[in-house]
């Protein structure tokens, strides 16, 4: 007969293998592998001083400038956080600082000539890494244009907080 204490003891934390895998956790991880994989070939292509910590500004900003408030906003970090990194960028040569054209007062983030060629190889190795992606996806049998189901979702989810705050 079967030793009844070992069925009344209290389990231990699940073993790693064992853990729940949400989606939420597997985005994430994916966002990871992803962001590291930018980073390992914008190194291999010159530029060795771009961590995943500029890739929010260079997601975000728009080609004639961008105000850092909504940069921060659509990063969703703080205007502090955003400062900084802007700032670090700034010194690298990435992005300049002009006078917003609707008001004086206010700066516009925009790239300079060498932040538009590190986006350029950036998003040539985005598409390749994309590309990757969606071949290991549809090796493991989802089918279809992730891309555009996850920015459809992502607007939807959007438009109630939209419509709220007007």
């Amino acid at each position: 007969m079967a030793d009844q204490s070992a069925r009344t003891q209290p389990a231990g934390p699940a073993p790693i293998d064992e853990r729940v895998a949400t989606l939420i956790s597997l985005l994430r991880r994916t966002n990871h592998l992803m962001v590291d994989e930018i980073t390992e070939r914008l190194e291999a292509s010159g530029f060795p001083d771009s961590p995943p910590s500029f890739h929010p500004i260079f997601e975000n900003i728009d080609p004639e400038g961008t105000r850092l408030t909504v940069l921060a906003n659509r990063a969703g970090l703080t205007h502090q956080s955003v400062g900084e990194v802007v700032a670090e960028l700034e010194r690298r040569g990435y992005i300049e600082r002009i006078p917003d054209p609707s008001d004086g007062r206010a700066k516009f983030v925009r790239l300079t000539d060498e932040g538009r060629a590190l986006v350029r190889v950036a998003i040539q190795h985005i598409d390749a890494i994309e590309h990757e992606w969606t071949q290991r996806w549809r090796a493991a049998g989802l089918h279809g244009d992730l891309r555009s189901a996850l920015h459809t979702a992502l607007r939807d989810a959007a438009e109630p907080f939209r419509r709220a705050r007007f």
